[in-house]
């Protein structure tokens, strides 16, 4: 007989042997077993949709189903019929191609209304498409941003006047509406501002309003804080100096005190005026000779022919005189220095140290705080690294707690990454579900029963009819000798059976039961 059909044979057999109760129970965990495996072979091979495009106009909506009727793609649209899914496996290919076919438009119209040109258009009519033209491509080039779900933008460009006191100022407001789980940085922020104001001629980036969908205002209004006076640069160099400071002030401390053991924290004031100093210094005790003027007079009386005497009166009337001015100026230095732009005006450093553990008997850790004299080494320490300046003004603070651990803060770090990892196996890991389920059914429902129904034909098997002689018991060396018997007793209980063969042969029993359990 062919082995398979032996064992159906058999199979079928056993399953007679059964009684009611067993056989229900049987019949249904096939049953079971069966829905089982069709439900997950039908919802393995459904389409797992995703998301194509959402926050969608009724155009782009409808523009964006017509090409995938084209296409014969299944697809799915939302209630409110703004956003469109589709097979995860297409996705992309679908992006790439309806961005080369300029869909979505992204709301509101761009430069393309210009393409169609309408005869006896008026000037306040071609400002009015320009307006809605130059509207429509900021709000597509926002909303490219990552961050962004959806924008909008309102621009307000008065007319241009003769006199240039009377000239209106251009302003624009955004309002914008973030992606779930997502915030924008201030400078990306100010760049939105600037993207907005570098776009039309004579606005400046203060005169851009931006909210949020909430009514929040995201822009900043200069002149309302100190903070709000600094540029997205000068904030970048203030935090960069703070950090670089503090990490190498708690860098040095750990290796003092020991790994995580240490918390820093730097505040920095600086000084972001761009000023030119002059100065005049004078030495008085070197003059410099300015200038020098210098006069001299001569005079003689006339020679005559007189006496000696009077010859000699006349010799004594010549006179000579000389007259000289000297100017001096007090020596002057004169230097005119550019002071540095983001020069530091005052350090305030805060430093927290943890104290030192034992464990007591009940193997507990005692907290024991630091003593003061190592408190203040380690503020000398912090004072030399972060080049203390007591003129300037600066504060330095060390403090002294048992630190606190928190158990929940790892589990919230990269709780988005995850989800973004999970989504790219999705398939493999939906595929190796199936495999497992259907492993697991094979194992622990079909294999012990089909293994049941064998055991029960192979124990039935060894009863023997009334007009038989002797029995025989096929074990996995051989078979049992067979066991006399007489003509008129009825057939063997399963009890006087195993008492039977553990008294003929306790060593071929032993390893009957074996098989039996196995």
């Amino acid at each position: 007989m062919d082995p398979l059909s032996e064992f159906f044979t058999k199979l079928w057999n056993g399953f007679n042997a059964l009684t009611t109760g067993k056989k229900l129970s049987l019949l249904m965990a096939v049953v079971v077993t069966l829905f089982s495996i069709m439900a997950l072979v039908y919802f393995t091979n459904q389409i797992d949709y995703r998301v194509l495009f959402s926050n969608l106009t009724t155009d782009d909506a409808g523009n964006i189903v017509g090409k995938l009727q084209e296409k014969k793609i299944p697809y799915r649209i939302s209630p409110d019929g703004t956003t469109i899914s589709v097979s995860s496996e297409k996705v992309s290919e679908l992006r790439l191609e309806l961005a080369a076919a300029g869909l979505p438009h992204g709301g509101g119209v761009g430069f393309e209304i210009f393409d169609n040109k309408t005869i006896g258009a008026t000037e306040f009519e071609q400002q009015l498409n320009y307006r809605r033209a130059l509207q429509g491509e900021l709000t597509r080039t926002i909303n490219a941003l990552d961050e962004i779900q959806q924008s909008r933008v309102h621009l307000a460009i008065p007319k241009d006047s003769l006199f240039v006191d009377q000239q209106k100022k251009t302003t624009a407001s955004v309002t914008l509406k973030l992606k779930s789980g997502r915030s924008l940085r201030q400078a990306q922020i100010d760049g939105i501002a600037h993207l907005v104001a570098s776009s039309i001629e004579g606005m400046n980036a203060e005169d851009v309003m931006i909210i949020d969908s909430l009514g929040n205002i995201l822009s900043r209004n200069i002149g309302d804080s100190k903070l709000a006076k600094m540029s997205g640069a000068q904030i970048d160099y203030q935090q960069g100096i703070e950090k670089d400071l503090g990490s190498r002030i708690q860098s040095m401390l750990e290796n003092v005190v020991g790994l995580g053991k240490a918390v820093v924290r730097v505040s920095a004031d600086l000084d972001f005026r761009m000023t030119e100093k002059t100065e005049e210094t004078y030495d008085p005790e070197s003059p410099v000779v300015r200038s020098t003027q210098k006069q001299s007079e001569k005079s003689t009386a006339p020679v005559s022919g007189k006496s000696a005497a009077a010859g000699a009166t006349a010799a004594n009337a010549e006179n000579e005189k000389t007259d000289e001015t000297i100017n001096y100026e007090i020596n002057k230095v004169t230097s005119k220095t550019v002071m540095p732009v983001g020069e530091i005006k005052k350090l305030s450093i805060a430093v927290l140290v943890d104290g030192t553990y034992t464990k007591n008997k009940k193997g507990e850790e005692v907290y024991h705080p630091r003593d003061k004299k190592e408190i203040e080494s380690l503020e000398n320490l912090v004072r030399k690294s972060a080049g203390f300046n007591e003129g300037r003004g600066d504060q330095v603070a060390v403090t002294n707690m048992p630190f606190k651990k928190g158990e929940g803060e790892a589990e919230t770090a990269g709780a988005g990454a995850w989800y973004d990892k999970i989504l790219l196996f999705s398939p493999l890991i939906k595929y190796g579900i199936v495999i497992v389920a259907i492993a697991l059914v094979f194992l622990f429902i079909l294999r012990p029963l089909v293994k049941g129904i064998t055991s029960g034909i192979r124990i039935r098997e060894v009863h023997v009819p009334q007009a038989a002689p002797a029995m025989a018991v096929e074990t996995a060396e051989g078979q049992v000798p067979p066991m006399p018997r007489r003509m008129d007793e009825g057939p063997m209980t399963d009890a006087e059976l195993t008492k039977r063969l553990a008294n003929a042969d306790a060593k071929t029993f032993a390893e009957l039961l074996r098989n039996w359990l196995k």
